[in-house]
């Protein structure tokens, strides 16, 4: 059985009194008949005072205007959009801005009065004005959006980024108009309903990061076609604005055109992978070189020792035959120190049989040569990979290898690979003695470690990313991510 609640006049009277809210009633010609204690603190009368005062006491006479025209549409019929911004004159003669709801007083079947509700916003909008002082003077493209995803500012730069004025912008929810041919959140939108990264990354996928500076902020990169006669990359921030509470009540979004610094990466990347094939030309012309004629001329003379150590006769000192050995010897270890050599530069394993029989080619030699037990693991379905993608992550892994051999002091050291749909990851460990990783990975150029800064170059010639993970004693691991 449902129990009955019912209010009684007395519980409305309390409830009217101790609304947080302005709350007041006047009658047709505007003069005050009743008012909550909320209404005094909003005037800065008492009750006694402002009994039998008429509105137009409170109100300026720009804003007398605006209560006469809600009033003339309320008494005809038309609808008010509410809530109204509005003025009001207080006791001491400051004027507070309110967000306020009026409505018709009716009694017998005509309206005889009316009664408002209003919330004091001064402070609110003393801060939104000053936002919009500071943003509509700022050189920085940057639009804000309220809760409701409404555009509240739309400032002189982002017009001139854009081509849209703030006049068709501002008021709607269509600030993606600027960037996308079809409706979808822009970053701010994101923002405002407090997505998590999965989210973002559905809309910006591998081009966000969170901000290390403000929690719940993102930045991202990406190129807009609907921007300029041939499209713009652009750099944006997207940034929470909070009450006072902590509660998200808006976004803000700044824009960096970032065209020409694209472009003129472009173009070195374009002069590096230039440079890097030609490099690579000369290392395979080198080494077949090396091949081709040297190491025939060092086995031939191998070979005439042979002959002459052969023919010697019994009588000629052993001294003499011993020499002769001994310059074989230096002979074929020259030959070796050759073959390696040529191997390094450009090991025909990986023009003959690809990427991974190279690598499994360069671990052998590890458990040969330094007794460092290296192995080679591929996980995903393997596929034929393009040459360039072949060749940069063969040296990046030669690099990676080298470093383990020469001073990480491991005992094992894995190279695995991961094909995925889109893309592949190589990542090369070991359990030797690690390091202290500097701040940033350009640091190690400053500490003569070279190596490590031509490895994340050939990542990023492939437009892949390179992450060292290492500790003191915890070993070291090299994750090259490549999109394919």
């Amino acid at each position: 059985m449902e129990a009955k609640f019912e209010l009684t006049e007395q519980d409305y009277r309390y409830l009217f009194e101790n609304a947080s809210d302005a709350m007041w009633v006047h009658d047709i010609e505007g003069n005050i008949l009743d008012g909550n204690r909320a209404f005094e603190k909003l005037t800065g009368y008492t009750l006694q005072e402002w009994a039998g005062m008429n509105i137009k006491q409170f109100l300026t006479e720009e804003f007398l205007d605006v209560a006469r025209e809600v009033r003339r549409r309320l008494l005809s019929g038309e609808i008010v959009e509410q809530p109204y911004e509005q003025r009001l004159l207080r006791k001491d003669g400051a004027v507070r801005i309110m967000k306020m709801s009026t409505s018709p007083v009716i009694i017998n079947g005509k309206i005889r009065g009316f009664q408002h509700v209003a919330r004091d916003v001064t402070e609110e909008k003393g801060a939104e004005e000053m936002l919009s002082k500071i943003i509509d003077g700022s050189p920085i493209p940057s639009f804000v959006i309220n809760k409701q995803h409404k555009v509240t500012h739309w400032n002189t730069a982002i017009v001139s980024l854009t081509g849209i004025s703030g006049q068709e912008i501002v008021g709607t929810d269509e600030q993606w108009r600027a960037f996308y041919s079809e409706k979808r959140p822009v970053m701010a939108d994101l923002i405002v309903n407090g997505v998590s990264a999965a989210e973002v990354e559905a809309y910006y996928p591998g081009k966000y990061r969170k901000s290390s500076l403000i929690e719940g902020a993102y930045e991202a990169e990406d190129f807009f076609s609907a921007l300029g006669e041939s499209g713009k990359w652009l750099h944006f921030n997207a940034t929470p604005i909070k009450d006072k509470d902590g509660g998200i009540v808006g976004a803000i979004e700044t824009l960096q055109d970032i065209t020409e610094e694209r472009q003129l990466e472009e173009n070195m990347h374009y002069y590096v992978q230039l440079i890097t094939r030609a490099q690579e030309e000369e290392r395979k012309r080198i080494a077949r070189e090396l091949h081709d004629e040297v190491a025939p001329s060092l086995l031939l003379l191998t070979q005439h020792l042979d002959v002459i150590n052969s023919s010697i006769k019994p009588r000629l000192p052993s001294s003499f035959k011993e020499r002769i050995e001994g310059l074989r010897n230096l002979t074929i270890d020259a030959l070796e120190s050759l073959r390696r050599c040529a191997q390094d530069l450009r090991p025909r394993i990986l023009d003959d049989l690809g990427l991974i029989p190279a690598l499994e080619w360069m671990t052998e030699e590890l458990v040969k040569n330094y007794g460092i037990n290296a192995r080679v693991e591929v996980e995903g379905t393997e596929r034929t990979l393009p040459v360039e993608v072949q060749l940069l992550l063969f040296r990046i892994a030669q690099e990676a290898l080298s470093n383990i051999r020469k001073h990480a002091g491991a005992s094992v050291a894995v190279v695995k690979l991961e094909f995925g749909d889109d893309s592949i990851n190589m990542t090369i460990s070991d359990n030797g003695r690690g390091f202290e990783l500097p701040p940033r990975i350009e640091d190690f150029a400053t500490s003569s470690k070279l190596g490590i800064i031509g490895m994340c170059e050939r990542a990023r010639l492939l437009r892949g990313s390179l992450e060292i993970k290492s500790k003191p004693d915890e070993g070291t691991h090299v994750v090259t991510k490549i999109p394919l």
